[in-house]
């Protein structure tokens, strides 16, 4: 099958492409002929060798999966061939096919794209987790999200929103903040390339951090005494800070489409081309551009 395959890390020239097996199928997996696949920023760290250079080379990368079931396992229960079904394997989605294990797929419904499905799977599962499963929001907290107009961060500020928590601020850039504003006029948003939200916040009950570094560390001196951070990239002795990682889960995914379905969650696509290592390597590059990039495979 066709794949693009990363021969090494590295810039994006290591992505290439590539004939490969079709993958074998363990008992409990179903195989997913992809439609689309999104290029989340975690893919992009893992290629350039951010994210440790233990997995061997060459092997394919990416994080998300969108598509249709063409065979399931002997063991498999939850699914069927020809369901529409999406899922965040960690590597192997740049590929025609892709084995997953079924307590990660959730059935894409029937008014939700692939491309909408295939940007939900890594980022907005992210952001789905951190807000209802860790960080126990109630009215009066006051929330700042580094990064609004991002993947983790546009869809962590929406779920935020069905909280009804106090207020919430968000920092981003020029196109983000313009996009942010239009989106919610409530959202008190900060242009971190021309202020300070230490100056613009006084104190904060939590905050979601997608960008590590000094930014968290600025962070906790507006945060409240007993108040909690959610990093999504980086830890701190502080013991109110908790790094998170995404736990890929089926059913969570699955209630990520359901919002989508129902118009409760917005999902923007910046930009959708033909998948192959050419158009890989170019949106790879892309930096700054608000909503997803996506890759189809639809011929």
């Amino acid at each position: 099958m066709y794949a693009v395959q990363m021969k090494s890390y590295g810039d994006v020239n290591v992505l290439v492409d590539a004939e490969i097996s079709l993958p074998a199928l363990k008992p409990k997996q179903v195989l997913i002929k992809q439609h689309a696949v999104a290029i989340d920023p975690y893919d992009v760290k893992f290629r350039a060798g951010l994210k440790g250079r233990e997995k061997p080379t060459p092997l394919v990368a990416g994080s998300s999966v969108a598509g249709e079931i063409v065979k399931v396992g002997n063991e498999v229960t939850k699914f069927q061939i020809g369901q529409r079904v999406a899922a965040s394997p960690h590597l192997r989605s740049y590929a025609e096919c892709v084995a997953v294990g079924q307590s990660q797929v959730a059935r894409i419904p029937q008014n939700v794209t692939y491309q909408q499905a295939a940007a939900c799977a890594l980022g907005v599962q992210t952001a789905y987790q951190l807000v209802y499963d860790n960080m126990e929001l109630t009215e009066t907290d006051r929330v700042l999200v580094h990064g609004g107009a991002g993947s983790v961060g546009f869809a962590a500020i929406q779920f935020i929103r069905q909280h009804k928590v106090a207020d919430i601020y968000t920092t981003a850039s020029k196109l983000g903040a313009d996009f942010l504003k239009d989106f919610d006029e409530k959202l008190h948003i900060i242009d971190y390339r021309n202020e300070d939200f230490r100056q613009k916040v006084s104190q904060v009950d939590k905050i979601i951090d997608t960008v590590g570094g000094q930014t968290l560390s600025n962070s906790l001196t507006i945060l409240a005494p007993d108040g909690k951070l959610f990093s999504t990239v980086s830890d701190a002795a502080d013991p109110r800070v908790q790094l998170f990682f995404l736990k890929s889960n089926g059913n969570k995914l699955e209630a990520v489409l359901n919002q989508v379905a129902s118009e409760e969650l917005v999902v923007r696509i910046a930009q959708v081309a033909p998948f192959n290592a050419a158009n890989l390597r170019k949106f790879h590059q892309i930096k700054h551009v608000v909503g997803k990039l996506v890759l189809s495979f639809e011929k």
